[in-house]
């Protein structure tokens, strides 16, 4: 984590008006608090940040919208029985090919 971010982070937000300004934690850091993996005082200073700034508030919330599919979808452990038969399927195909192989490598020997 960027040790600089509990300076950036203060309580004050642009009243220049609705924008990302210096003080505020980067998409990457809403991420990561998101996914509750930051450090429990950075965590803080962050809620602190998000109560005061409406640019990052809506920021987090277009975040939760669009999730990492690889992060929130895990691919399910395939059945012992169903991996037995397409390890069974796969090696029955590959002696097949085996064979059609030699055969053609036999029969231009031949001519």
């Amino acid at each position: 984590m960027d040790t600089s971010l509990y300076g950036q982070m203060k309580t004050t937000h642009s009243s220049s008006g609705f924008c990302k300004t210096t003080r505020c934690p980067s998409a990457e850091t809403l991420l990561r608090y998101r996914r509750r993996r930051l450090p429990i005082r950075n965590r803080a200073t962050v809620e602190t940040h998000l109560r005061q700034c409406e640019f990052c508030s809506a920021e987090l919330q277009l975040l939760e919208r669009h999730r990492n599919e690889l992060e929130e979808y895990r691919a399910a452990e395939m059945p012992i029985q169903l991996r037995r038969l397409a390890e069974d399927l796969l090696s029955k195909t590959a002696r097949r090919l085996s064979l059609i192989s030699d055969l053609t490598d036999r029969q231009q020997l031949s001519h």
